[in-house]
């Protein structure tokens, strides 16, 4: 068992998987496969990541990826990966996200700390 803020949590991996799903919706034939990784890593962190094989993040883009207001879709509004990157930070954890470039998917990665709680005997 783990303690955590479900709300805050949810919010990330809801709009993380939203946005790998949206990347891999593209033009294209071929099947393309999503990644969902939880792990505890050493330090008492909890890692969870979400790979994609989408479009993949230009250089440029990874430096701006969680600004305000900035979104390279069409119909974006810049909001999700911000509001997500500030909710980590409020569980005294962090976002981050990296790309080989365009064309090779992505990956993002939350990391908090690990509060383990005891079962009732």
């Amino acid at each position: 068992l783990v303690m955590g803020d479900r709300h805050r949590l949810l919010l990330i991996l809801i709009n993380l998987i939203s946005n790998a799903k949206y990347a891999m919706s593209g033009p294209g034939s071929d099947p393309r496969t999503m990644i969902l990784r939880t792990r505890i890593i050493e330090g008492g962190l909890l890692e969870m990541s979400v790979l994609d094989e989408g479009g993949g993040i230009a250089p440029e883009n990874l430096q701006k990826i969680f600004a305000h207001g900035f979104t390279t879709r069409k119909d974006g509004h810049g909001f999700g990966l911000h509001s997500c990157a500030l909710a980590a930070i409020e569980m005294n954890g962090h976002l981050t996200a990296h790309s080989d470039g365009p064309g090779l998917g992505a990956v993002f990665t939350l990391r908090i700390p690990l509060i383990a709680v005891t079962e009732p005997t």
